[in-house]
């Protein structure tokens, strides 16, 4: 059971590099907490250590929570591409290898009968997370200034994806015309890289903020002096296009 634990602890912490290079170039720079984890499990375990079973059970833990939430976001969020489950069934199969081959000291989990209750719960609470999910996303907006009370606001990701919204805040508009770009051959403010504040209940956009926004032009991040909820119910366009495309969590 030893050589098993280490093995699958080794695979486990490889995999976890690997993601910690991927995510590098796809979502930026985090950190690599439960690799990390894993990494101390097996430094103090090779130490012989008298706590190294401990960790290995919380890495193990983790990591199951972690997988399972991963295969959670492809199920709310990618349910086109089932094929992307593979990137969180392989460290669920490695962290269940590492929970199965630990001897426990812990009475909660110190035999196989409640082992085997806990890994439905440690899944439940992955997928489960899913009930209350915020996320920020970025997206670039253009808003149209009239002599009206209320004011267009327009939301691109791709000249096909966007949608647009009413909004009636006296704030924003003046903060937007004191700090956004503007273009002569187009109308409107143009914020590039606004940032969203988005929060789903598994997988559906109940929730969406306006927090900031970059000007390229000067490289300044200005942020709103308050959180400008978008109605929801009056969006006319595509909605999805704030869903999170990356699953965000340190691994």
């Amino acid at each position: 059971m030893k050589i098993l634990k280490y093995t699958f602890s080794t695979l486990l912490l490889i995999w976890g590099v690997l993601s910690i290079g991927v995510k590098l170039f796809s979502d930026g720079l985090h950190f690599p907490f439960l690799t990390l984890i894993t990494g101390v499990a097996l430094v103090i375990g090779i130490g012989e250590h008298k706590r190294a079973d401990s960790f290995f059970l919380i890495s193990a833990c983790l990591w199951i929570v972690f997988s399972a939430e991963t295969i959670g976001f492809v199920i709310f969020f990618d349910a086109s591409n089932y094929g992307r489950m593979i990137i969180g069934f392989i460290p669920l199969l490695l962290s269940l290898g590492v929970y199965f081959s630990t001897n426990a000291e812990f009475k909660l989990i110190n035999n196989l009968a409640k082992k085997l209750l806990l890994v439905p719960l440690f899944i439940s609470i992955g997928i489960g997370s899913y009930a209350y999910k915020p996320t920020t996303e970025e997206i670039n907006c253009w808003y149209y200034f009239d002599s009206g009370n209320t004011y267009k606001v327009l939301f691109a990701e791709a000249p096909e994806r966007t949608f647009e919204v009413e909004l009636s805040s006296e704030e924003l508009k003046n903060e937007v015309k004191a700090e956004a770009l503007q273009y002569e051959e187009r109308n409107g403010y143009y914020c590039p890289e606004t940032k969203v504040r988005v929060v789903t209940r598994f997988g559906k956009i109940v929730s969406a903020k306006i927090l900031s926004f970059r000007n390229s032009e000067i490289d300044k991040n200005v942020k709103f002096s308050s959180q400008i909820e978008i109605p929801l119910q009056y969006v006319n366009g595509d909605l999805e296009i704030l869903k999170p495309f990356i699953l965000r969590m340190w691994n």
